[in-house]
């Protein structure tokens, strides 16, 4: 009965991804992209990070150009070690130009959530957010492949100015992709090359699994490589 049931949700799940393709979305992984959602929809996530960790996010198109959304970290919230909140994080993006066939779409934004929030470390996170960033991307070299590449600030006190570039490649039909990005470019210290397979199991829901900083350090460093895996929902009112 079992061995029943598995078949037959391997099968549906086999006809969703064939019939379905995998909607824009505001993030490859750790880096934006120059999508944005259209007025009157909304986009949720949910990341699933090492130590038990829970990242929700979600979005909404207020504006034709503009969107705005609220992120929330929570650390060890799956597991019996003691439950610790993050102060919820704000976020907006303004699409500035849409792109065409010669020229690239362009947005600008803000995004204060970041990674591994640490109570004692200034009630600020290991892994600071993107603060504010702009991107440009479109498709290039072949259909389907979304690059976007941008600059981004986090730290006003510094005022260092960091890279970033990704990529979404697809690999089959619309429902198997493969992403890539190289984070904080220009310094080394913090820099990292994630990737990671996003598949579409319907036309709103995409499930992802990431290796983070896969050249990272090993396990004994404050924040090592982690695997994480997210889901994403999009949706109109």
């Amino acid at each position: 009965m079992i061995k029943k049931i598995t078949v037959s949700f391997m099968s549906l799940v086999l006809f969703a991804s064939v019939s379905y393709s995998s909607p824009n979305r505001l993030y490859v992984m750790d880096t934006p992209t120059t999508n944005i959602l259209n007025y009157g929809s909304y986009d949720a996530n949910f990341r699933i990070f090492s130590g038990g960790g829970l990242q929700t996010r979600l979005n909404f198109g207020v504006l034709k150009m503009l969107n705005v959304g609220v992120s929330w970290e929570l650390d060890n919230f799956i597991g019996n070690d003691q439950l610790k909140m993050a102060v919820p994080a704000l976020s907006v993006k303004l699409r500035l130009y849409d792109g065409n066939m010669t020229w690239p779409g362009i947005a600008l934004g803000y995004d204060g959530q970041g990674y591994f929030y640490n109570s004692d470390y200034d009630g600020d996170y290991l892994q600071r957010g993107k603060g504010i960033y702009l991107v440009v991307g479109r498709e290039m070299f072949f259909e389907g492949l979304m690059i976007d590449a941008g600059l981004n600030m986090n730290d006003f006190s510094k005022t260092r100015i960091y890279g970033f570039v990704n990529a979404v490649i697809p690999l089959y039909q619309d429902s198997l992709f493969f992403m890539a990005e190289y984070d904080n470019i220009n310094y080394f210290p913090e820099a990292r090359i994630n990737a990671g397979i996003r598949y579409a199991l319907t036309d709103s829901i995409d499930l992802d699994f990431m290796m983070r900083d896969c050249w990272g350090k090993d396990a004994a460093d404050k924040i090592p490589n982690e695997r994480v895996f997210k889901i994403n929902y999009s949706g109109k009112f």
